[in-house]
């Protein structure tokens, strides 16, 4: 599969290549049930694939020296084809064309991959087929000349004087890998081959300073190592060493401990608050190694997800809890904490790329922050823009969507910031959402990498009955950096908010699916029960039966009066509403 979705363009041997190392580095070790863990493997080869394999080098480590044991006019001219079509598409072909899935299935696929719009990849996948039978088809993805699991590995001399060895080997994925078995090596391993067949590299890579102005693709290969123990290599190697040995490592996200497959990259090695830190990163993951010095003992090793390159702008990397690693590019940063309902804005010293100690308002059980604002006046427009810690490595854009009337952005929400546009409203509701069920410290994180953006999407305001006060319909948006979400609907009053409802891995309330409906039970100051639904700008019917007196409904917001009492009522609710189209909207709505 990731054969066959790699973009067009490529010579054979470098597809096979790229193709291996996709797999191999979609592993995982993880135990479970096997067609789970299966499906969740074809999720990230195939997001891999979509993606490419980024500039070559180093990292595709010994892939480089596979060949394909045979070549193909039939494997040339369908993989020249399958190259026209957009990355959705050629996923959209072999989720049909391989795994045999019916079109709701392949949606669904295609959705979970990060494919904007399914239904276009599939009819573009279509149109390739057409004049095709279906057995033509499987036969074409069945020849022996196309399997790119077939292949040659070329050893080359590990030593100048010894000659090179030549062996063959099948390369076969079996539920969770890639198995090699390959014989006659001997002494004869390279050094990227030993890091494969069971060797460690032994040295890290560097950027030049100053290589993101001279490349497009501003992502971690383009930051130049900093600290004050970049220079002299010994931190660097001891934190490759705890890498190669996996020696009490933490892996978050199934990004899997193993080391790396070939020389990583340095990214930071110095000293931070007493701790000696560094940033070790292979292809798609980061390594942070701390130790204390002196203490043997408190020796850290943390191996997270590098995340994707960010629209808005790249995320910093945490050092040690309130200190961050900033993007070469970025000339400043300021901070402000949450949690007093206002932005209060404040300088931060910068250090050879490193931030001084940022600090978090207090609040237990709460999430505070920090937030930072970057400037990097060379990049895009030169807007700054903002980031929020969640707690792990990388940090989230943050963003807030207003109400109506406000008009929606066609680019989509505001950024929370100092710039005179910003909107301080926003920032006061995220101080708000940190102390509830829906703020970032309630979120589960198993398997579901950093959270690369928190959107709240405010899509009603207005009175509440029974003198309630002011309330706020707030959908909170977590979007993954591994393509999956978790969607929050939240009613906020001035005495302090009912989670009303949550889905995970949905369109819900992002620029794919602008229109949502929730409803719940909500207590009145005088006591009273009453059933609320409120309804984003183009919801044009709400619904609602249940428990409750006939409910009334005006400009998308809907009261029902229930009983006074210490508990809402029980019994099944039933809300549903649509858009002049007539279509079903998402709706959220707590369990009962």
């Amino acid at each position: 599969m990731a054969y066959l979705v790699l973009p067009g363009g490529m010579e054979q041997s470098d597809r096979l290549a790229a193709a291996h190392w996709i797999v191999h580095r979609s592993r995982t070790r993880r135990s479970g049930d096997a067609d789970r863990l299966y499906a969740e493997l074809r999720d990230r080869v195939l997001r891999r694939a979509m993606r490419g394999p980024g500039r070559p080098g180093p990292r595709l480590g010994p892939w480089l020296r596979a060949r394909p044991a045979a070549a193909s006019g039939d494997d040339l001219e369908l993989t020249g084809a399958l190259g026209g079509l957009s990355a959705g598409a050629r996923a959209a072909y072999v989720l049909h064309g391989v795994e045999g899935l019916p079109d709701d299935q392949v949606r669904a696929r295609l959705a979970a991959i990060g494919v904007a719009d399914a239904e276009v990849a599939l009819a573009e996948a279509a149109a390739l087929d057409e004049g095709t039978s279906p057995d033509e088809r499987r036969a074409l993805l069945a020849r022996p000349a196309l399997d790119p699991t077939i292949a040659r590995l070329y050893g080359r001399a590990a030593r100048p004087r010894r000659p090179a060895a030549l062996v063959a080997a099948a390369a076969v994925l079996v539920g969770g890998g890639a198995v090699v078995a390959a014989g006659g090596l001997g002494a004869a391993r390279s050094g990227a081959q030993a890091a494969f067949l069971g060797g460690r590299p032994e040295a890290v890579t560097e950027a030049p300073a100053g290589l993101w102005r001279r490349t497009t693709r501003l992502g971690l290969e383009a930051w130049n190592p900093r600290g004050d123990l970049a220079g002299d290599g010994g931190l660097a190697k001891e934190a490759l060493r705890a890498w190669n040995g996996g020696e009490r490592a933490v892996s978050y996200d199934g990004t899997g401990t193993a080391p790396p497959s070939g020389r990583p990259q340095l990214l930071y090695a110095g000293t931070v608050d007493g701790r000696r830190v560094a940033l070790l990163h292979d292809d798609e993951r980061v390594a942070r190694y701390t130790a204390l010095p002196g203490e043997r003992g408190k020796r850290t090793l943390e191996v997270f997800p590098e995340g994707r390159i960010l629209p808005g702008g790249a995320s910093p990397l945490k050092l040690a809890p309130g200190r961050y690693l900033l993007p070469p590019w970025v000339t400043g940063v300021k901070a402000a904490p949450l949690g007093d309902g206002e932005a209060r804005w404040a300088d931060v010293p910068v250090r050879d790329g490193v931030t001084a100690p940022v600090g978090a308002a207090a609040g237990a059980g709460c999430w505070r922050g920090p937030v930072l604002e970057l400037q990097q006046p060379e990049i895009a427009h030169g807007r700054p823009y903002t980031m929020a810690d969640l707690g792990r490595l990388s940090a989230a854009n943050l963003m807030y969507q207003p109400p109506p009337p406000a008009p929606v952005r066609r680019l989509g929400p505001h950024q929370i910031d100092g710039a005179p546009e910003a909107m301080p409203q926003g920032f006061a509701l995220w101080g708000r959402l940190g102390c509830t069920p829906a703020g970032p410290a309630a979120l589960d994180r198993a398997g579901r990498g950093d959270v690369e953006s928190a959107t709240a999407w405010e899509f009603w305001s207005g009175a509440l009955p029974d003198k309630g006060g002011k309330g706020h319909w707030v959908c909170t948006r977590y979007a993954y950096d591994n393509g999956r979400s978790a969607t929050y609907a939240t009613l906020l009053d001035d005495r302090g908010a009912v989670l009303t409802g949550a889905h995970t891995d949905t369109w819900d309330c992002s620029r794919l699916q602008r229109d949502v409906v929730s409803g719940g039970w909500w207590r009145s100051p005088a006591g009273r029960w009453w059933y609320l639904a409120a309804a984003s700008r183009r919801v044009t019917t709400l619904y609602a039966d249940g428990p409750f007196e006939r409910p009334a409904v005006k400009d998308g917001f809907l009261t029902a009066r229930g009983p006074a009492g210490a508990r809402p009522p029980s019994g099944r609710v039933l809300l549903t509403g649509g858009n002049y189209h007539g279509q079903l909207m998402p709706v959220f709505q707590a369990r009962s």
